[in-house]
């Protein structure tokens, strides 16, 4: 079975400088036109690990029925700016007890700038999993 959803969030600047002051990551070409340019962007990029905090609203519906994210794994493919909208789709994917969402992010020109995969499944299963990964590393 395929099923595919879709979000969208904007990359201001008040949640850049709210990532930079909560990570502590003030690099200037997140902050600072100048500097942005400077290092070859056209304006301040995002940081990336904001970029897939924000893109995890997209397995909102899931976490609230008790389901926990198992992997995430994500790919930039180009610079994210300040004021960009990214427009998320996941194909949704029912592997046994895991679900598997494949996400593609395009900015507002179409260009694809990120994709991924998220895995989840309920938290039984991750203990499971877990405990197995325990037992092999000990």
């Amino acid at each position: 079975m395929c099923v595919r959803i879709s979000r969208s969030f904007t990359i201001t600047e008040e949640k850049m400088m709210k990532y930079a002051s909560l990570s502590g990551d003030f690099n200037p070409i997140h902050l600072y036109q100048d500097e942005a340019e400077r290092s070859g962007f056209k304006a301040p990029i995002a940081h990336g690990m904001l970029t897939m905090g924000l893109s995890l609203d997209i397995v909102s519906s899931f976490t609230e029925k008790g389901m926990m994210v198992f992997t995430f794994q994500m790919q930039f493919l180009k610079p994210i700016y300040m004021n960009d909208t990214i427009h998320l789709v996941a194909k949704i994917m029912l592997e046994g007890e895991i679900v598997d969402l494949f996400i593609e992010g395009r900015n507002n020109e179409n260009e694809a700038v990120v994709r991924g995969k998220l895995s989840l499944a309920d938290g039984d299963y991750i203990k499971k999993d877990e405990q197995v990964l325990h037992n092999l590393l000990t």
